[in-house]
């Protein structure tokens, strides 16, 4: 028979190993990202072209290896036109920077690690093959005369 940890004990020994984070949204996002052994940096400066200036933001994550894909979470979203949710997506589009951005209401739902790392995922495939080829396209390719 083991000796396993308290539960207490494991999230002691989790949280020592964990970077600062500001939010209990940021620490989930940050876990989720680790146990999907994803590398990220946390609160990596980034300049964003927005309204004739450049600005720099901190997203609150940047994926590297996702090809520079931020996930953004922001804390004060609401509904209606004041969502800041919309216009900070559109702002990385317009500056060619991949982006989740996700508020409350995202981490709320049952089984948001899953649609989260589904989304990771097919902005990833997106990135890296901006063609979007499929084993359909090559299947009707006549080989060479």
């Amino acid at each position: 028979m083991r000796n396993q940890p308290k539960n207490e004990e494991l999230d002691d020994m989790l949280t020592d190993l964990d970077p600062p984070y500001e939010t209990i949204e940021d620490l989930k996002i940050g876990r989720l990202l680790d146990q999907y052994g994803i590398p990220c940096f946390y609160r990596q400066a980034t300049i964003v072209y927005d309204q004739g200036k450049n600005e720099i933001w901190y997203p609150t994550f940047t994926l590297l290896t996702y090809d520079g894909l931020v996930i953004d979470y922001v804390r004060d979203s609401g509904q209606g036109p004041q969502n800041p949710i919309p216009q900070r997506k559109q702002v990385y589009d317009r500056n060619q920077i991949p982006a989740v951005v996700l508020g409350p209401p995202d981490l709320d739902k049952l089984n948001w690690d899953k649609d989260f790392y589904a989304k990771l995922a097919q902005l990833h495939r997106r990135a890296v093959d901006p063609m979007q080829y499929t084993l359909a396209d090559t299947d009707n390719r006549e080989g060479p005369p």
